[in-house]
């Protein structure tokens, strides 16, 4: 009987476990955060209007005779950061600084100096990059650099840090109103905790608010209205990434030589499955092309430190398939960079001056084995998989672990990496996505481990969800390095946006925070609203959200600014509305209505990197409904089934032990 009462209990147990309800994949849970409200006294910092002993009389009851100073060879950025300090100034008091070029000027006796005025020395040390050197002393201010980017870094900081100003958006900045304004004397150095920083997002491009940002990784520079965001961005590189075919072209090679392109299935291409294929990076005569083609690049463009040599992005093949390259990447560990890293450290030798870098991303992700990497060779380090709900630093979940992994494989074999970090839903851009509480540690992870660049990817769109304020803390954060406060930096920055709706924005965002914290769930770059329909996005949370959304707007009913700031909150809320599964037909509708209304007001097209708001109502929003509901209906059909089925195997354990008793008898 026992073996009996065994194969029921199994199979039982079997079909109980089938009947379950699908299990979310399991993570650690990220780390809680709070966004506490700010006061308005502590945003005013009214310690600026108090005089005291160590402290320089900038500006007193609205007059002032101090003189902003600039260098006769001042950069158009330098005098565009000139003119900001004056005008934040006048805002903020009342008084207005002239600015004077330092040949031009006839009293010097009280001046803010930018960059190397009367004497003062620009700073000698080499690790201040594009950092700068602030005194404020009883007769000046001197903000000055290594070079005038440096200097200008330093003018915004003052701004922000001495001032008490937020540069909130590209158009918005926060001013705290003082008639009298007053500087505790200081003499420091501020240096950036990461040398190249960049938040690739439409906004960070949008009137230079990268400058302000203290971003290096934009064309701050740049007026011409005609070039896209990706002209804009990846300041300091001459080629940025999947650029392979820019040194050798299969339109000038494959006819002739196809044997310089990638080999698969015994034949040599230079696309696969409709995208572009690779080199073979094992024939000495691509080296050479290569070799002169990037001299010729950088003849052209002798001012870039930075030039990339990388596959192409093609993720059904794993680069070259001949037997050389096979055999050089199965030597090193079953990688791409088995080829391309030897490849690399060629080019470096060949050009000592410059940095050269390659992605490490797809079949070139993982480190190779028994190599390293020249000094001047840069790696850049794709967040894949990557999570935004637990930080790299824990690595408490499958995908975070294995980027952690990665960098410290990476970081054994370079001291130089510029990590390629994801940080929006780059399927739905418009869907709530708290993950400002892994950002911290993040920064903390990347100071570990010779980490010299950033790369935050957001969306190329307008408006996508916390836009500016993603850009803001990640830039912060970039600068002052991990021990910056992420909850008082969103808070303040929060307070400043929305004024009196800043507590029910706070609370809503709490609510996103806590409720992911307590999925354990993983938030990846392309999660729907299914994929968190048990966490913080269920239909019980998203109508705490509306309710939230609404009593914001209430706090701020009759002015206009700030209605129109919620309402960018409001958006996030109506489009996860959108995709509730069982919300009735006349709600959705009701929801799809407001938020074309919403999109039109804030000029916002795309939902999602590669769809638009027409496409999106029009095609996909039926079917993506459709395949939830339909989601959330299996496990109902598989209990049943597991009912039935439990019915079965009980009266075949009837049968069983009815069949066992009938041979006993007969046997006894």
């Amino acid at each position: 009987m026992n073996r009996y009462r065994k194969r029921i209990v199994s199979a039982l147990m079997s079909l109980l476990l089938t009947a379950s309800p699908l299990m979310a994949y399991a993570s650690e849970k990220a780390e809680p955060i709070v966004f506490e409200p700010v006061s308005e006294e502590e945003l005013l910092r009214n310690d600026l209007a108090e005089i005291g002993e160590n402290k320089l009389i900038l500006i007193e009851d609205g007059q002032t005779d101090f003189t902003i100073v600039i260098p006769e060879n001042a950069s158009d950025p330098l005098r565009e950061a000139a003119e900001t300090l004056q005008n934040t100034l006048k805002q903020m008091s009342g008084a207005e600084l002239p600015v004077v070029v330092e040949n031009q000027l006839e009293n010097a006796e009280h001046t803010i100096r930018l960059d190397e005025v009367f004497g003062t020395e620009r700073p000698a040390d080499e690790e201040l990059a594009d950092g700068y050197r602030l005194v404020i002393d009883n007769t000046y201010v001197s903000i000055c650099g290594q070079t005038q980017v440096g200097t200008r870094n330093g003018v915004y900081a003052f701004i922000e840090n001495q001032l008490g100003c937020l540069f909130l958006t590209p158009d918005d900045t926060y001013v705290p109103q003082h008639t009298t304004v007053c500087l505790v004397k200081a003499d420091v150095a501020d240096t950036p905790a990461t040398l190249w920083r960049d938040v690739y997002a439409y906004e960070t491009a949008q009137n230079h608010w990268a400058a302000k940002l203290r971003l290096n990784g934009i064309d701050v520079e740049s007026d011409d209205t005609d070039k896209t965001i990706e002209q804009l961005q990846y300041e300091g590189w001459g080629t940025w990434c999947h650029d392979c075919y820019d040194y050798l072209s299969p339109d000038d090679y494959f006819d002739e030589h196809p044997e310089y392109f990638s080999e698969k299935k015994g034949e040599r291409v230079y696309t696969y499955e409709g995208r572009d294929a690779y080199l073979c990076l094992s024939n000495p005569e691509v080296f050479e092309i290569v070799k002169n083609s990037l001299a010729e690049k950088i003849a052209e463009n002798p001012d870039q430190l930075y030039w990339d040599f990388s596959g192409n992005d093609n993720y059904a093949l794993a680069g070259c398939e001949c037997a050389e390259c096979k055999a050089a990447d199965k030597a090193a560990g079953g990688t791409g960079m088995g080829t391309l890293l030897p490849f690399l450290n060629k080019l470096a030798k060949a050009f000592p001056d410059k940095y050269i870098s390659t992605l490490a991303y797809l079949h070139t992700l993982k480190a190779p084995k028994n190599i390293k990497a020249e000094p001047n060779v840069v790696i850049k380090l794709c967040s894949m998989p990557g999570d935004q709900a637990s930080s790299y630093l824990n690595g408490a979940n499958k995908n975070a672990s294995q980027f952690k992994e990665q960098v410290e494989e990476w970081s054994k074999i370079t001291d130089k990496i510029v990590v390629w970090d994801y940080v929006v839903d780059f399927a739905h851009l418009l869907l709530p996505f708290p993950n400002f509480a892994v950002q911290a540690q993040n920064q903390k992870f990347y100071e570990d481990n010779n980490i010299i660049g950033v790369f935050h990817q957001a969306s190329r769109e307008n408006g996508g969800e916390f836009a500016c304020l993603r850009a803001f803390v990640l830039s912060r954060l970039m600068w002052e390095g991990s021990s910056m406060d992420v909850a008082k930096c969103v808070s303040q920055y929060v307070t400043a946006y929305f004024g009196a709706a800043a507590p029910k924005i706070l609370e809503y965002m709490n609510l996103c925070a806590s409720e992911l914290s307590a999925g354990d769930k993983t938030l990846g770059l392309y999660d729907g609203l299914f994929a968190h329909y048990k966490s913080y996005l269920s239909e019980e949370n998203v109508r705490q959200y509306q309710d939230l959304i609404a009593e914001a707007k209430e706090s701020v009913a009759g002015d206009a600014v700030l209605t129109g700031r919620v309402e960018e909150v409001e958006l996030s809320v109506v489009y996860a509305t959108v995709l509730l599964p069982e919300i009735t037909e006349e709600e959705r509708q009701t929801a799809v209505s407001r938020l074309k209304e919403l999109c039109e007001t804030h000029d916002i097209s795309m939902v999602c990197e590669w769809e638009s708001l027409d496409d999106f109502l029009a095609n996909t929003l039926t079917a993506t409904v459709a395949s939830s509901q339909k989601a959330l209906k299996r496990p109902y059909i598989i209990a049943v089934s597991a009912v039935a089925g439990v019915a079965l195997l009980a009266a075949a354990s009837v049968l069983i032990v009815k069949s066992v008793k009938k041979k006993k008898k007969k046997a006894g």
